[in-house]
């Protein structure tokens, strides 16, 4: 059985307009987006798909305002919502619902136990020379006794 690599894909996107089982495509360009969707694509599997678990709205319907009077619909479903059908994915699916997340790091009981990486090596200070004669170290020298180290005299 092959899995969906976007589980978004089963709706169609109101952005580019790409039918339901087509990848996303630039409007503009027309080139097909292959590693990521749209974002409301992605909101309008949400909503179509899982009930909210914060105010209860039914598959296929926004979610509301909290407050039962007062029942305003949000443009964007809860992030519990987006929990649910994540996790609900996840469950019946080889694949993780939202491959944009970026990967996690690796924890220290999830490394290998290979050889521990090598230390940086220790690089030779850059040599500061910028002209003849100055010491190549960056130090200061002593002052001289040349014309630019005589006192200013007064008029």
């Amino acid at each position: 059985m092959r899995t969906t690599r976007f589980p978004q894909l089963t709706v169609r996107c109101s952005w580019c307009e790409a039918p339901a089982g087509e990848l996303c495509t630039n409007p503009a360009t027309g080139v097909v987006w292959r590693s990521k969707t749209h974002d409301v694509r992605r909101t309008t599997w949400v909503i179509h798909t899982t009930t909210c678990p914060a105010c209860a709205a039914a598959p296929g319907s926004n979610c509301f305002t909290t407050p039962v009077a007062v029942r305003i619909p949000l443009a964007t479903p809860h992030p519990e919502r987006i929990t649910e059908a994540d996790t609900t994915h996840t469950a019946t699916h080889r694949t993780q619902p939202w491959p944009h997340q970026p990967p996690t790091a690796p924890t220290a009981t999830a490394r290998s136990g290979g050889p521990a990486p090598k230390p940086a090596a220790t690089w030779p200070s850059i040599p500061t020379q910028t002209r003849p004669g100055t010491p190549r170290s960056g130090a200061t020298s002593t002052a001289s006794s040349g014309p630019a180290a005589r006192p200013p005299t007064s008029p």
